[in-house]
């Protein structure tokens, strides 16, 4: 009775993972549109490479993901070994990636202390 239990709380797990994974794809034809048009987009201010590079890179990310989830639900769910749930979680971590990339994006703002008294 133990070994069922364990294999239900295990498909609670894969079944949840899954889910979270999915999630962002109910969201992805308007994402889609807005990555297509960021890349479209002709930028004049120069940045430094590191922020072009996490801007492309999120932008790129978005459009690759149904690309990265869709595999990672097929494999989750054809297989019965311990390696499902890390098929399962690849979608997860894809998605922590872009977030920092979201983040990391956008060059800091040169501003002057504009506080000082005269």
């Amino acid at each position: 009775m133990d070994i069922a239990i364990s294999t239900h709380y295990q498909d609670y797990l894969l079944w949840g993972l899954l889910l979270l994974g999915g999630l962002p794809l109910l969201s992805y034809p308007f994402v889609l549109l807005a990555s297509l048009m960021g890349l479209a987009g002709q930028s004049k201010v120069k940045v430094h490479w590191f922020y072009w590079l996490m801007n492309k890179s999120f932008l790129w990310g978005t459009i690759a993901y149904p690309v990265v989830y869709l595999p990672c639900y097929w494999l989750a769910r054809g297989g019965n070994s311990p390696a499902i749930f890390l098929y399962a979680a690849i979608p997860l971590v894809y998605l922590l990636i872009l977030y920092l990339c979201f983040h990391r994006m956008d060059a800091p703002l040169n501003r002057k202390n504009t506080d000082s008294t005269d």
